[in-house]
């Protein structure tokens, strides 16, 4: 896993965004250069070290729109961190409604291609690299930091879902169903980032710059970026 046993500097610069606990600071570093420093309480040292971990792994693949990974460091008694280069623009739920269709269009194309992108990014087994536990996507109206995993194959992985249907027809019918649903060519399962909401993707003159927050990532099925996707908006984003 990335290294937080190191202490890194207090923590200065100007607070850039403030979402249910997930606070980002601008700052600098020695050299002068722009970061975004991702601030967590020690009490989830566990998640942020995970969430750094696949960071570092999206952020080193070809092409894909992820900011510079720098380091996950422990600072002061009561936090960690994750350092990365600060990604330049606004976040697309600022910048959807001031946008023209062709913008609009554009901006779904370009987000199709990191998805596709993604796709190629695979793992044998649902979970985080180097076989770590993912996050429990049940739990993300909770504490956020419940786990799951790792699992070995997509069935394993359905059982563990069809566990907490609390339905025993809905599970009935679903174990009827799931066995024809699995794509049984599928060997490896592919990167996901699991909360591409518009607040998680920057954009600057109608390019996309960045995808950040990558917490809930990890490795599943081909649907889990469309389901979570439709989970998350709920309607209120295009």
């Amino acid at each position: 896993m990335p290294n937080d046993e190191e202490e890194a500097d207090p923590i200065h610069g100007r607070e850039i965004y403030n979402y249910f606990g997930n606070r980002v600071v601008e700052s600098r570093t020695s050299e002068g250069n722009l970061v975004a420093v991702k601030v967590k309480p020690r009490e989830i040292k566990k998640a942020i070290r995970l969430e750094a971990l696949m960071l570092k792994y999206a952020s080193q693949q070809p092409s894909l729109l992820v900011p510079r990974y720098r380091g996950c460091y422990r600072v002061g008694k009561f936090n960690i961190v994750i350092v990365t280069d600060l990604v330049r623009g606004v976040s697309l739920d600022k910048a959807w409604h001031s946008m023209t269709k062709e913008q609009r269009d554009s901006i779904k194309s370009q987000l199709k291609e990191q998805v596709q992108l993604f796709r190629r990014c695979t793992q044998p087994f649902i979970g985080r690299i180097g076989h770590h536990e993912t996050s429990n996507f049940y739990e993300r109206l909770g504490t956020g930091y419940e786990f799951m995993g790792p699992f070995e194959s997509e069935e394993e992985f359905d059982n563990w879902c069809l566990e907490r249907v609390r339905s025993s027809f809905s599970r009935a019918v679903w174990k009827r169903l799931l066995p024809r649903m699995r794509d049984s060519s599928a060997s490896n399962f592919v990167l996901t980032h699991c909360d591409l909401s518009a607040r998680n993707i920057m954009v600057e003159d109608g390019k996309i710059t960045g995808i950040l927050d990558w917490e809930h990532s990890g490795f599943f099925p081909k649907y889990m970026e469309y389901a979570t996707a439709m989970e998350i908006c709920d309607g209120h984003e295009d």
